[in-house]
């Protein structure tokens, strides 16, 4: 039987005692010994004796060696930590230690309490599973305790007990723990039960203290808000809320920031408030706030935000004060509509309006001048200076300084905005009324000029190419007419010598360098958006799989090629030749930029309205567009370069690589096909040009193609020049013809080839120099005149004069434009209905022959 422990004294069973079994064994062995001396003989009893001493004393060396290094321990003499042991001995909290078997190890004199019984008797503690029973609740909880102590896991529960375990109280609560402990390389089951009810009731006092506190808050006649730094609202009252006409319900799920219920630019305004580290700023600003239904709400504000020590600002606390009419007494009814009207005024001009002190910090600002600032470090001083691009920093704090003096009249200073993007804004300064302490010595009046500026610009922009175009266009209007002759008289010399005659050569390298002459004007016209364009629907997909092949033989092996095509790709309405010539165009440009090899991609996608404006490409409306991508991993460029890349003739490629015209072609292809390109590029990483044509849904239609006029598609700046000398490879077998041409051309060598050539062929030529000479040479035979072939620009009367003139007296006759205009620049000029065929300079002796055939044996106009 155990000995009784003092009341109030814990069970301690966690020490090993003596073994009564031990003590018999010793006792016997000794005995034994004893007896087993009387039958020795004495001449033995010294030796026995001495063996006997022996090995009692090695044992005992033995144990003494063990005790000394604490293996073995004596019973009850154990180390231990008295303090430690005297206050979990002592604690408020009941702990009890069980090992695996429920065998009770330690109970301190609370938890004895809390089972009853005789305290300091085993038999009186009763383990936790046993001291917790009663509801369903209860047992759940106790179950999930014993559970976690058997898979060796720690868990706490809170448990509602009635009645009490202690005290005779009719309800109490406990916070039970239980936690694996290791003990001589056993586990071990501690558990912990603490009485929590005081805990529990003050915690309901303070949450109905804070409920209360939260509905006085609530119900107050005024609004509050808070706000994290970034604007996200954290809490809004029920007044305000109601004032807002918002639903409290829904503000958690609807995530509200300071921009959805501040109007304007209020927003930056609250945001802009600095303070210093470590401190508390507090600010009053007049603003309008915006209800559900649009309509405003004028409002002071009290707004307080605390900083912490590296300057970062923390969550606001800011009360708002409702200063609609009624709000206030009768007597300060003026004043009150007087602020809210300078508020308003004040806040929601589109001026930004600051005022500043004798070093340049801003003291107060409106929210229009807010929303300009750049963000500012944590604990930095904001100055004027500082939202000020480094450039010009020096004429805004001369005219600064200026307003300082007292100047009456300063002329304002356009200046960049620092920050991201080009932004820039015209700076007014005004000298300010200081009295007496007052720190505001000068006012600044800002208006954004970012806009202006960037229609400027584009405006700029637009002008100088369309100077440039117009010039393109006149200049090569007049190199075709040269070239007309050129290319006309070569083709006739062609016909007056065998192959195998050195003069035939001679004439070949004429007509050769004239047709490089003829690819360097298309793109002049091209530029300018006066080639001669037929448009058809092309299906992208297609004519890039076409491509591939000429593209991969144009950039050559060095350069990876790949094209990704877009799923379900629309159509587009564009000249096929043009488009392709643009392709290569833009893939020469690239496998130039990458002369140690590299990576040109080129993809296609759709992109629908709403996405236009993540583009970015001035101009460009929101539409449906398929869009063309080229990239390469080239050099790049920079954005000098960048801004000139599509002007006739700019050129980075070495003397003889490049005519400067390639861009410019593709520039006037895709303009004239109502279509936006766009490019990017970083030096080192490439370049990205982007093309946006715009959708065209492809109806399938069995119309046959149009006959598409000679040597219209654009050759990309270093292709290898068309040789017309070649045969075709269907000639048709008849080219002449029978009839009256009347030839009306301003240049003399032009409509000398175009007589000549004509009347080789069996027709009768009336030749004239202009429009009005052509008239007069017509007179009243205008029934004989089967064909008018006429130039279209001319002194004195223009083709489409002529046309009106001639069609009045013969409407069914026949008209063939020349020009090296394309046939869109004049068509407008034309009466509405009225039917011309087009042949574009410069043409050869044969594209002549066969357009007039095919005029003369067709229906009129066709």
């Amino acid at each position: 039987m155990l000995k009784e422990t003092p009341v109030g004294a814990p069970i301690d069973r966690s020490q090993r005692h003596g073994s009564p079994t031990l003590l018999l064994l010793i006792t016997l062995v000794i005995v034994g010994a004893v007896v087993g001396m009387v039958y020795l003989d004495e001449r033995q009893h010294a030796l026995f004796m001495t063996l006997f001493l022996a090995v009692f004393a090695a044992i005992g060396v033995l144990v003494a060696f063990l005790y000394a290094i604490g293996i073995l321990q004596f019973a009850g003499r154990a180390a231990r930590n008295d303090v430690t042991k005297a206050l979990i001995d002592s604690a408020s909290e009941g702990t009890l230690v069980v090992d695996r078997e429920g065998r009770v190890l330690y109970a301190n004199a609370a938890y004895q309490s809390l089972c009853g019984g005789i305290p300091g008797r085993v038999a009186s503690v009763r383990p936790v599973e046993r001291l917790f029973a009663g509801s369903p609740e209860v047992s759940e909880a106790t179950y999930r305790l014993a559970q976690a102590a058997r898979e060796g896991r720690s868990a706490t529960e809170i448990i509602r007990l009635v009645p009490a375990l202690a005290g005779g109280a009719p309800s109490a609560w406990y916070r039970v723990r239980v936690r694996p402990l290791e003990r001589g390389g056993e586990s071990v089951q501690h558990w912990t039960v603490t009485d929590v009810t005081r805990e529990r009731e003050r915690n309901e006092n303070e949450f109905q203290e804070l409920q209360q506190a939260i509905s006085y808050l609530d119900n107050a006649p005024a609004g509050f808000f808070c706000a994290h730094p970034d604007g996200k609202l954290v809490y809004l009252n029920a007044t305000l809320a109601d004032w807002l006409d918002l639903d409290i319900a829904e503000i958690a799920d609807q995530k509200l920031e300071l921009k959805d219920i501040v109007s304007g630019g209020g927003a930056a305004l609250i945001a802009s408030v600095q303070g210093m580290p470590g401190g508390l700023k507090t600010e009053t600003i007049d603003l309008d706030l915006k209800r559900r239904n649009g309509q405003t709400l004028p409002v002071r504000l009290i707004h307080r935000v605390a900083f912490a020590a590296d300057g970062t600002a923390g969550i606001s606390r800011t009360l708002v004060l409702n200063r609609s009419q009624g709000q206030g007494t009768e007597a300060s009814e003026g004043l009150r509509a007087a602020e809210v009207r300078f508020a308003r005024f004040f806040n929601n001009s589109p001026l930004a309006i600051a005022t500043l002190d004798h070093d340049g910090s801003i003291r107060s600002t409106n929210a229009r001048f807010a929303s300009l600032l750049p963000p500012a470090q944590a604990g930095e001083r904001r100055t004027l200076l500082t939202m000020v691009a480094a450039g010009d920093r020096p004429r805004v704090e001369a005219a600064f300084a200026e307003a300082v003096a007292g100047r009456g009249e300063i002329d304002p200073v356009d200046a960049a905005i620092e920050g991201e993007g080009s932004r820039s804004a015209r700076f007014f300064f005004v000298p300010a009324e200081a009295r007496g302490q007052d720190p505001e010595v000068a006012l600044v009046y800002l208006i954004e000029t970012t806009e202006e500026k960037k229609l400027q610009e584009q405006f700029f922009q637009s002008m100088k190419m369309n100077a440039i175009g117009q010039l393109a266009g006149g200049v090569a209007h007049d190199f075709n007419n040269h070239l007309q002759a050129i290319v006309g008289f070569a083709d006739l010399l062609i016909g007056n010598y065998r192959a195998s005659d050195p003069r035939y050569q001679d004439v070949m390298q004429i007509k050769n360098s004239a047709n490089r002459a003829k690819s360097l004007v298309r793109q002049l016209l091209a530029f300018s958006r006066q080639q001669t364009l037929l448009p058809e629907s092309i299906d992208l997909g297609e004519r890039l799989s076409d491509l591939t092949n000429l593209l991969k033989r144009s950039i050559g092996p060095n350069v990876e090629l790949e094209v990704r095509h877009g799923r379900d790709l629309w159509g587009i309405h564009a000249d096929p030749a043009s488009f392709d010539n643009m392709i290569i165009n833009l893939a020469v440009n690239a496998r130039d930029a990458m002369p140690e090899g590299g990576k040109l991609l080129i993809r296609t996608a759709n992109i629908v309205a709403g996405e236009v404006e993540a583009f970015a490409v001035e101009g460009m409306p929101e539409a449906d567009y398929v869009l063309v991508e080229v990239s390469d991993t080239g050099t790049g460029m920079t954005e000098e370069v960048r801004k000139k890349i599509f002007e006739p003739f700019f050129t980075t490629k070495e003397v003889g690589r490049g005519t400067g015209l390639g861009l410019s072609s593709v520039y006037g292809f895709v303009t004239q096909s109502n279509g936006f390109i766009a490019c990017d590029s970083t030096v080192g990483d490439g370049t990205t040009f982007r093309i946006f044509l715009p959708r065209h849904d492809i109806v399938v239609a069995p119309v046959a193609a149009p006959m598409r006029p000679a040597e219209t598609a654009l050759a990309p700046a270093d292709a290898a020049p068309v040789d017309e000398s070649r045969p075709a490879a269907a000639p048709i077998a008849d080219m002449t013809g029978k009839g009256t041409i009347l030839l009306v051309e301003d240049e003399d060598a032009v409509r000398g080839f175009g007589a000549r050539a004509l009347r080789s062929r069996g027709y009768t030529v009336i030749e004239a120099q202009s429009g009005v000479d052509a008239l007069e040479q017509v007179g009243d035979a205008i029934e004989s005149i089967d064909l008018v072939v006429s130039d279209v620009v001319m002194p004195e009367m223009d083709g489409p004069t002529l046309l009106r003139e001639l069609r009045a007296r013969k409407p069914d006759l026949k008209v063939i434009f020349v020009s090296g205009y394309a046939e869109e620049a004049f068509r407008k000029n034309l009466p509405e209905g009225q039917q011309f065929d087009f042949l574009p300079k410069p043409f050869g002796l044969k594209q002549l022959i066969e357009t007039v055939k095919g005029v003369m044996g067709s229906a009129p106009g066709s």
